[in-house]
């Protein structure tokens, strides 16, 4: 009996219930966790870290649990803000647009780091370890998007015959 959608509790997301379901296996252990700004909040950093495993990455400006005084912010460039809500940090810094984070793995603070070029510059250490972690992941993302699909689409008006001969071979097949 069909019943309806999975039902989700009011102050649960369902990207909040897919990370957690994911991530089952690796809870308790003391893992960290990159998310970007699709996945991430501060409810969802909250309860990953009440499971030992902490989480750093982006956060969107419009999420509802995010502190005000940091999204309601108007920041100069090169300027630094965080706010903390129990263990959890969520910052923001600019340097050419707003960058929102969430991180219970450092507290926000300004390193300097030497660009490729040799010249230094201050950047929030959650943003550098976030940077350095998810560079990989970045980079596989655009390399695969230079690649199209190996497979074209089929329109839907030839998928009937074709669907047909395919049963019908098979049909043929099983009777050899």
């Amino acid at each position: 009996m069909y019943s309806g959608a999975e039902d989700i509790e009011a102050d649960e997301r369902r990207t909040d219930k897919l990370v957690l379901r994911l991530m089952r296996p690796y809870l308790l252990k003391g893992h960290n966790l990159f998310m970007d700004n699709y996945y991430n909040s501060v409810t969802l950093s909250e309860k990953l870290l009440d499971l030992k495993t902490h989480t750093n990455g982006t956060l969107r400006k419009t999420r509802k649990d995010n502190p005000k005084e940091i999204v309601q912010k108007t920041l100069q460039k090169g300027q630094h803000v965080w706010a903390r809500k129990g263990k959890v940090y969520v910052s923001a810094c600019k340097n050419k647009r707003d960058v929102y984070m969430v991180t219970t793995m450092d507290h926000p603070a300004l390193i300097e780091v030497t660009n490729r070029f040799g010249k230094k510059k201050t950047k929030p250490i959650e943003v550098n370890r976030y940077n350095k972690s998810m560079s990989g992941v970045d980079r596989l993302d655009q390399m695969i998007s230079y690649y199209s699909s190996p497979r074209k689409t089929i329109r839907w008006y030839k998928k009937g015959p074709i669907s047909y001969y395919g049963h019908h071979s098979l049909e043929f097949l099983s009777h050899l």
